[in-house]
């Protein structure tokens, strides 16, 4: 205790909890005696309360609210605070206790915390036998803002709590209901049925006649794309894809019995990529006109597959037979006609020549006007890969040069069939003839060093004939 002539004052420690939530406190001084000293809530360290004494009149106590954690050590050697020397050895530093002596509102050893209860006691407020859990508060009373809005809520809480519950019973008493129930595949499941399913394999006889009905239901538009007309081809390609995908799709539904499976599943694969090619053939543009596409068809990779799947079929069994549908693929011809021949030639009567060196591949070479809105090749020339020829008696006029090139040359459609490509000169020609000379032009096939001739690729169908 300190005092001054108009009053006096004290200290009193309180614990950070009880400060915050406000307390009393009772000390006795042999100089004033008793002192009531309230702790209003939220006071924090240092407030200053005023409290009466009957003998000392005003007193003024500080309150020092205390933590429930030490404070951290200053560093060995400094100064507590402020400047000076250390202190004697043995000594503590100002503001620090001496040896054995807690710090300041710090307990004894083995000493509770000022309002703290002793070890192995109940906290103030908590039941004072084991056992006993404390009394929880029940939970804040609701705003009256915002009711529409929770009611909404709370109700969509409701709902998908009562669809979970549905899902969960679903889902435990789902293998108990005896009524066919469509999967989320969209595939139903039936009782009683004699037929074989996608867990069960079939029986040799069985797949055997699934192989045959099959066989046969291809086969029967399949053989109407066999036509050397292209447009024929396309017509009859619809029915032939529609049949081929919907005995696909069977095939890969069944399970084969045991030794076959890998071939049958293959097949599969080869029979939908057949279906394709054949729906592509019929629409897409073919890159050589002249060629069968009923042969492109039997030459490609997916009908030899479906030839190599029967084979390993067989091979597990001799009564597993497919694809008497696919015929065996023609053999790749290679028909060329002699340098010089013409294919087409409406007239020879002129002076002009038209020299022509070829590089590597067959190739036919058309002179046609410039002239008119479909005009057609005054020549058209065969010359051999690496040939030379002379066109003479060409008509004086302005003229394009057209150029085709490929393998195969099919007479009757006058075309190659296999690897065909379609060009023209940029630039055009022109012939005349004089009393004294006559126009002889010199085309070279083949990329030349400083050539002074640039060439465009044509559509294959607008090639003139």
């Amino acid at each position: 205790m300190t005092g001054d002539p108009g009053y006096s004052s004290a200290i009193v420690e309180v614990p950070q909890a009880e400060a915050a939530a406000g307390t009393s406190r009772t000390v006795w001084s042999p100089t004033h005696g008793p002192l009531t000293v309230a702790v209003p809530p939220g006071t924090v360290d240092g407030a200053v309360v005023w409290v009466q004494s009957p003998t000392a009149g005003n007193v003024a106590v500080t309150i020092r609210v205390t933590s429930p954690f030490p404070p951290p050590q200053p560093y060995p050697g400094a100064p507590a605070s402020g400047p000076g020397y250390p202190p004697p050895p043995g000594q503590p530093h100002p503001g620090q206790p001496g040896p054995g002596q807690p710090l300041p509102g710090q307990p004894f050893p083995g000493q509770p915390f000022p309002g703290q209860p002793f070890p192995g006691q109940p906290f103030p407020g908590q039941p004072q036998y084991p056992g006993q859990g404390p009394a929880f508060a029940g939970p804040p009373q609701a705003g009256p803002s915002n009711t529409r809005r929770n009611a909404v809520i709370g109700g969509s809480l409701v709902v998908l709590l009562a669809l979970g519950c549905c899902g969960i019973v679903r889902l435990f008493t789902g293998g108990d209901d005896d009524t066919p129930q469509a999967g989320r595949n969209g595939i139903a499941a039936t009782a009683g049925s004699a037929g074989p399913t996608a867990t069960t394999p079939l029986t040799p006889e069985q797949y055997v006649q699934m192989l045959a009905a099959s066989d046969a239901a291809i086969g029967s538009s399949f053989k109407k794309l066999n036509t050397a007309d292209s447009a024929a081809f396309a017509r009859a390609a619809p029915a032939a894809v529609t049949a081929i995908r919907a005995e696909a799709g069977k095939l890969r539904a069944a399970q084969p019995p045991a030794g076959a499976a890998a071939a049958h599943g293959q097949l599969t694969l080869e029979l939908e990529s057949l279906g394709d090619m054949v729906d592509e053939s019929a629409s897409a543009k073919q890159e050589c006109p002249a060629a069968s596409p009923w042969a492109t068809v039997l030459q490609s990779g997916w009908a030899d597959g479906i030839r190599e799947d029967a084979k390993k079929l067989a091979a597990a069994d001799p009564k597993y037979k497919f694809g008497t549908f696919l015929p065996a693929a023609p053999k790749e011809a290679n028909r060329r006609l002699k340098t010089g021949t013409f294919v087409q030639r409406s007239s020879a009567r002129g002076a002009g020549h038209l020299k022509i060196k070829n590089g590597a591949n067959d190739t036919t070479v058309s002179l046609v006007p410039a002239k008119g809105k479909k005009p057609k090749p005054v020549l058209t020339v065969y010359v051999r890969g690496g040939g030379t020829f002379t066109a003479k008696g060409v008509r004086d006029g302005t003229y394009r040069v057209y150029t085709a090139s490929g393998k195969d040359w099919d007479n009757g459609k006058k075309g190659f069939t296999r690897d065909c490509s379609f060009s023209k000169f940029d630039d055009t020609f022109k012939f005349s003839t004089t009393s004294f000379s006559a126009s002889i032009w010199t085309i070279t096939l083949t990329p030349v060093i400083g050539g002074n001739a640039s060439t465009s690729n044509v559509d294959p169908n607008a090639f003139p004939k």
